[in-house]
């Protein structure tokens, strides 16, 4: 009977950089995962959401202060918006500007065949 032992692989070895604190390792280097397709989108890129009542909120803000939404100035106009939204409802409100012009575009599209369908019927036609 003879006695073998195991082939054993080198022990890894923990070689310390100079001045980074940093510690590297002499073990083989595995391929990382492949890259998600998705990643998650960092907390400050997160859409603020509006209810019913919040977007009631910002059209009736949009309504209150509208004299100040003149050229020039509608920069003002919108932050103000802003700064009062997050007062009223709590939440910040990042382009004000770009949610009332969905809102708009929504309002015209659910709006739009009932405008048609009313103007035929007074014998007036709306152009496609």
């Amino acid at each position: 009977m003879s006695s073998q032992t195991p082939s054993l692989s080198p022990a890894p070895t923990i070689l310390a950089s100079r001045g980074r604190g940093r510690a590297t390792s002499s073990l083989p280097q595995t391929q990382s995962p492949a890259p998600q397709t998705q990643s998650p989108a960092p907390a400050d890129n997160l859409r603020t959401r509006l209810n019913d009542e919040e977007k009631l909120h910002l059209v009736r803000f949009c309504i209150e202060y509208q004299v100040e939404h003149v050229k020039g100035k509608k920069g003002a106009f919108w932050q103000k918006i802003r700064m009062l939204l997050k007062e009223q409802i709590g939440k910040d409100l990042r382009d004000p500007h770009s949610t009332m012009r969905i809102l708009l575009q929504q309002f015209e599209v659910q709006r739009l065949p009932q405008m048609r369908q009313i103007k035929w019927s007074c014998g007036a036609r709306l152009s496609p």
